[in-house]
């Protein structure tokens, strides 16, 4: 049964079964055109893995940090007890992920093109979301390490050609959680899985890490995979390739 659990005017948690010991936690993106609240669907495959599921969402492309972060904090501080938690995020949402690890109890994430901050302060590197930082309370901007035990698991995957910012985001965020493997998928975009849109192996991906079976090597191997049949990918290699002769003066 799906459960609305914690309901603020900026952010809020809906989730199933989570009563189970252990939780699949997804986030919101970053959406072009947003209004207010995304819906809700729960995550079938994590509950058919014996998982309970939560999808952390915002009513605005605010990172998370708004007027309900530390409310929030607190409310899965108490959910969370006694649980383990692995999450999978995509750019925002893997912000978001990082910014609540501790309060989930998270051991394990999948992170796809995930910011350390937008803030210039922090992240100069970043001038994609300018008019969204200059909205955010700085102070609440701050990724930490987990606290005193396991260190957090998995994967930290980025496109280090076309968004060479993700690359510098991934190192800052390594230096928090220095067991993330770091995967670059070159010409994948932002995020770096964007060109498998529609294919279903993204489906594929997010099972296997449910199931705690996601290698680098799968990884970067279907990314390749996807790549060669993927017009997207293959016009970004062109103009990569096309870029760099230019710069070069090699002929083609």
């Amino acid at each position: 049964m799906t459960e609305l659990l914690f309901d603020g005017a900026s952010l809020r948690v809906i989730g199933c079964s989570v009563e189970r010991p252990h939780l699949f936690v997804t986030f919101d993106h970053w959406r072009r055109e947003r209004a207010s609240f995304p819906d809700y669907s729960p995550s079938n495959t994590a509950l058919n893995h014996g998982y309970g599921h939560i999808y952390i969402q915002t009513a605005q492309n605010d990172w998370f940090l708004n007027q309900d972060t530390i409310r929030l904090r607190g409310f899965l501080t108490e959910l969370c007890q006694g649980k383990d938690s692995c999450s999978v995020g995509f750019s925002m949402g893997g912000y978001g992920a990082l910014l609540f690890a501790n309060a989930l109890r998270l051991r394990r994430v999948l992170l796809l093109s995930p910011q350390y901050s937008i803030m210039q302060s922090k992240a100069p590197y970043e001038s994609g979301y300018q008019q969204e930082a200059a909205l955010l309370d700085p102070t609440l901007d701050h990724l930490e390490p987990l606290d005193d035990g396991p260190r957090l698991q998995g994967i930290i995957a980025y496109d280090p050609r076309q968004a060479p910012q993700d690359r510098l985001h991934a190192e800052h965020i390594r230096t928090l959680h220095p067991d993330l493997k770091p995967v670059a998928l070159p010409f994948g975009g932002h995020t770096a899985l964007k060109h498998m849109e529609g294919t279903g192996v993204t489906h594929e991906i997010m099972r296997a890490f449910i199931e705690d079976d996601l290698s680098v090597g799968a990884l970067r191997g279907v990314h390749g995979l996807i790549g060669r049949n993927s017009s997207r990918y293959k016009q970004r290699l062109k103009t990569y390739l096309d870029q760099r002769r230019a710069r070069t003066g090699s002929a083609p």
